[in-house]
């Protein structure tokens, strides 16, 4: 693997791209870089690391030697205390994003609990008990802090040392939302999206990029190894999912 390297920092995002998203790829770093100590990529099916990321000090780009897909934020292991925010390549992240997401990371004890802008919970759609998904869209409004069963790995914060390290991770890469969030609930963390009106979050994706996401080269085709794990998480699911985070405490529900 090619790397350009530099010292360690405090606030990181990771990220992980391939060369059809190079144009909206500038944008998302434009806009997350001045936020955080450090900035590592992943450049999947790269050639060279681009000049702009070689000569900047903030920024750890990574040439693997394998297609890692979405794996790739996980190939950069952070120190222990470090804060950790993976990112998307065709998300544009507001000026206050680092700042907002810190805050609310730090409302909740910090080494069991894991916050982001995109999530689904496992709930009671119905009175017959039936049970399905409810979905927050990153570039959505929502009001409430809730306890979801899934981030998107596009918006999330965690520390350091829960983050997955690439070897517990890279054999689900393309569905890897399904393992990060069966990581955390089987080392026993929760997992929440936090408020932000509409809008405040955007999407660069454009329409001639759609069919390169993963949404439409992976998860459309329902690969077995991803069915097996969307199971193994259903059957993991803990209690409380969907709930907001000020019913669970004012009820004495939210673990310290």
């Amino acid at each position: 693997m090619k790397h350009h390297v530099m010292a360690q920092a405090m606030i990181r995002a990771h990220l992980a791209t391939f060369p059809p998203r190079a144009g909206i790829l500038m944008q998302t770093v434009a806009s997350i870089l001045p936020q955080v100590d450090r900035l590592c990529i992943c450049l999947n099916g790269y050639d060279a690391i681009p000049d702009a990321f070689a000569k900047d000090d903030r920024i750890e780009a990574m040439i693997p030697d394998r297609d890692l897909k979405d794996a790739g934020k996980f190939a950069f292991p952070p120190a222990d205390d470090d804060i950790v925010l993976t990112i998307d390549d065709d998300i544009l992240y507001p000026p206050d994003y680092v700042t907002r997401t810190i805050a609310f990371f730090r409302t909740l004890p910090a080494d069991r609990h894991v916050v982001g802008y995109l999530g689904n919970a496992f709930v009671i759609k119905d009175d017959s008990g039936r049970r399905g998904w409810k979905n927050w869209m990153f570039h959505k409004r929502a009001p409430h802090v809730v306890k979801v069963d899934i981030l998107g790995t596009g918006t999330t914060c965690q520390l350091g040392r829960n983050l997955p390290r690439l070897d517990q991770i890279e054999d689900a890469k393309g569905f890897v939302d399904l393992r990060h969030a069966r990581h955390h609930a089987q080392a026993g963390r929760w997992m929440w999206i936090v408020p932000r009106d509409g809008g405040w979050l955007t999407s660069t994706m454009t329409q001639d990029l759609e069919a390169t996401g993963l949404f439409h080269t992976v998860n459309l085709a329902r690969p077995p190894a991803m069915q097996d794990e969307l199971r193994a998480l259903i059957a993991g699911i803990g209690p409380h999912s969907g709930e907001q985070l000020a019913r669970l405490r004012a009820s004495g529900l939210l673990p310290a």
